[in-house]
């Protein structure tokens, strides 16, 4: 069983368990940023991973696990627009290369949102920049004007926000399933021991709160309704190319 992880630091709870072996398992780990998870999950070079919720669409194989995922119910930190010009005055959008559900979400906000029509670019200069994870909250006491998109998903949709889950290409025996949602229960119970392994990240006491205020890791009914709703929207306007029922295990 291999299995691609998103190094980033909301990630770390679904799959602590899993690589520290608090869930016995004999499976082989890769470690990489979104975009590139996704790209090895599509190859077959791995059986699952936490990837991106767009990824989803790409394949009519995937299946998301019916629980356990990278979400929030409003406020989430760490996919943020830095603007250096003020709202309304915007042309051109620097998207983030690392992941493809973030710069799905920003053409929807800017399209049904905030009603303008930008230009996308992914490098050179431009009005505001999206970035993601970890970078993003480095940043964040920047003193750059900042609009967090799960907050403005919030407001326009009134529902939580699912960034990624766990994809898989192939079907997974009852036994497997099991481990990772153990895993996700018992990360969510260590996310104090995580926060004292991550300073690097952020300092103790901000990744507590990020971890624990921010990010929710439990699919919900209404967090499901809220990927539906996404991909209708992204798929409107054409910031994805196909849409599908989801299909859970």
């Amino acid at each position: 069983m291999r299995v691609a992880l998103v190094e980033f630091l909301n990630a770390v709870p679904l799959y602590y368990a899993l690589k520290k072996h608090i869930v016995d398992n004999d499976f082989e780990f890769i470690s990489d940023v979104p975009s590139q998870c996704a790209r090895l999950l599509f190859e077959k070079k791995v059986d699952i991973s936490n990837a991106s919720i767009v990824e989803y669409v790409n394949s009519d194989n995937y299946k998301i696990l019916r629980d356990g995922c990278i979400s929030t119910a409003k406020r989430v930190k760490s996919v943020v627009f830095f603007l250096y010009k003020p709202l309304n005055k915007i042309k051109v959008v620097k998207l983030d290369k690392n992941s493809k559900t973030s710069n799905a979400l920003a053409r929807v906000l800017f399209t049904y949102k905030y009603k303008m029509t930008v230009d996308y670019v992914f490098d050179g200069d431009a009005d505001c920049e999206l970035v993601i994870g970890d970078r993003a909250l480095k940043r964040l006491n920047s003193g750059a004007e900042t609009i967090d998109l799960a907050v403005e998903w919030h407001e326009f949709t009134h529902l939580p926000f699912v960034f990624a889950a766990w994809i898989t290409n192939k079907s997974l025996d009852e036994k497997t399933i099991k481990k990772f949602l153990e895993a996700k229960e018992i990360g969510k119970r260590l996310i104090d021991r995580i926060c004292r392994e991550y300073t690097n990240v952020a300092p103790k006491e901000e990744c507590l709160s990020y971890l624990k205020e921010n990010i929710s890791y439990d699919l919900d009914e209404e967090k499901r309704e809220s990927i539906e709703t996404f991909f209708d929207l992204a798929y409107r306007c054409g910031a994805i190319k196909r849409k599908r029922d989801l299909v859970f295990i």
